[in-house]
């Protein structure tokens, strides 16, 4: 049995160049459409505080859209939690955190817990003893160029207290604004 099919047995129809009937394109005549007349002053926004004198690129909001609330900034135990876990399991503890957890205090934990796990794993190639071949050339490198050993623990260790601060001052802005009375506009 083969594979090649004739025309006997259902095969394409042979192609045979000039008995289309369709026409070229430059032969095909032009349609138009009639369009209604643009009209620039059809749309207005209402709001008075809107500036209907060119495009606006932000809107106003409320401030009571912009505040950060108690629900978003989580808790001690969230930001614990992802700090440890991308501490022990790496950009894949990161890549985790940042999708299961949307609080503030879960991203500022999983920045911090990424700092200091550069550190960890900076110190652990300089530190250790390796019989794997890439690891010993990683040390090599890195006691060859000792700037670039101290660079990279300093924006680990930088990172870490970025997300150590950043947390610490969202809750003490939450903290201030539940002590203020509540502001209208």
């Amino acid at each position: 049995m083969t594979d090649k099919k004739t025309d006997e047995e259902g095969g394409p129809p042979p192609y045979t160049p000039g008995l289309d009937s369709l026409p070229a394109y430059h032969e095909l005549p032009s349609k138009k459409v009639d369009l209604p007349p643009y009209q620039e002053d059809g749309y207005s926004y209402q709001d008075p505080g809107y500036c209907n004198d060119g495009p606006r690129r932000f809107e106003n909001l409320n401030r009571a859209d912009m505040i950060l609330s108690i629900e978003n900034l989580g808790s001690d135990s969230v930001f614990i939690l992802c700090f440890l876990v991308c501490f022990l399991f790496n950009w894949i503890g990161y890549v985790v955190c940042c999708c299961l957890f949307t609080s503030v205090a879960a991203r500022c934990g999983a920045i911090s817990g990424i700092g200091l796990n550069l550190v960890k794993m900076l110190l652990i190639i300089k530190r250790c003893s390796f019989v794997n071949p890439q690891m010993v050339a990683a040390r090599e490198y890195l006691e060859m160029h000792e700037f670039q050993f101290i660079a990279l623990m300093a924006i680990g260790i930088v990172t870490m207290l970025f997300g150590v601060l950043r947390y610490n001052s969202a809750k003490r802005s939450v903290n201030q604004r539940i002590l203020l009375p509540p502001y209208d506009m």
